[in-house]
């Protein structure tokens, strides 16, 4: 059966392997087609597309999104959209404020007695643009900080941590507007870290359709085989596509495996032709 990974994740943003290293794990994995959806960025496209077409595998634009939401977290995925298009100077002003963000988080740090300089984060973590809490973390691990990557965030950089600092983000309707002004689709990334029970789940997703929504990811490492027959049933009676991917990041997540849980190609297939109606829109 032919696959699509629709979810990982380059040294661009939180992940440790650069675009061409993923494209050739992926062409190892025996993958059909790939989705890059790193962090609030889209520089790792075009080294990504470069080589998949070297190795004969497919790709579509992607990118991961943050929502303001409350209790768990809300990412909203982008697919098929053209990088080109309103949603890369948004994407700069989050760089922006995300480079605002990082050195009071580091001051935090240092007032809990573990100082670290953005510098040395970039040089432990490896990081290739954008610095983030995964970035931190390991920094913290490497310097003895902490006795693991897992404990830096659930000690200290957690959402509610005491190293944690709020940063600017959009709303879900924003998300979603911004991706389908791009000529993409959206897509509501692990919905199982939303932390919503069941019933809240099935609500919040239907207000998500009603701004637009337009699929939920269903295969994910952190999903059951419980909780994925719930979200394929949400999906189907929403209305939403499925879809599904890894959520790979190399060394920062080294459990979780490139193309695992083989989300089916025909995944892709139907995001396709939702994104042929909002690019006929735009």
């Amino acid at each position: 059966m032919k696959t699509a990974d629709l979810h990982m994740h380059t040294n661009h943003s939180d992940g440790t392997l650069n675009p061409v290293e993923l494209a050739r794990l992926a062409k190892y994995q025996n993958l059909d087609a790939i989705a890059l959806t790193d962090h609030d960025t889209v520089t790792g496209l075009a080294e990504l597309v470069e080589e998949v077409n070297k190795l004969g595998i497919e790709a579509i634009p992607g990118v991961e999104l943050s929502a303001n939401f409350f209790p768990g977290t809300l990412h909203i995925l982008g697919y098929g959209f053209d990088p080109q298009g309103p949603i890369r100077q948004k994407l700069e002003q989050f760089q922006k404020s995300r480079a605002e963000r990082n050195p009071q988080l580091l001051e935090k740090l240092k007032t809990l007695g573990m100082p670290l300089t953005l510098e040395e984060v970039q040089k432990l973590s490896g990081a290739k643009n954008q610095i983030g809490r995964p970035h931190i973390a390991k920094a913290m691990e490497i310097k003895g900080y902490v006795a693991s990557y897992e404990e830096a965030f659930d000690k200290y950089l957690t959402k509610g941590g005491p190293a944690y600092i709020r940063k600017a983000g959009l709303t879900a309707k924003e998300c979603i507007d911004l991706i389908h002004e791009s000529g993409g689709v959206a897509v509501i990334a692990h919905p199982i870290q939303m932390k919503l029970q069941k019933m809240e789940l099935q609500e919040k997703l239907k207000e998500l359709v009603d701004m637009g929504m337009d699929g939920l990811e269903v295969i994910h490492p952190d999903h059951s085989p419980e909780n994925q027959e719930f979200f394929i049933r949400l999906a189907d009676e929403l209305g939403l596509l499925p879809t599904g991917g890894s959520d790979f990041h190399g060394d920062h997540k080294p459990s979780v495996q490139l193309g695992q849980g083989r989300p089916p190609y025909a995944y892709l297939e139907a995001l396709r032709g939702r994104m042929k109606q909002w690019q006929g829109t735009n």
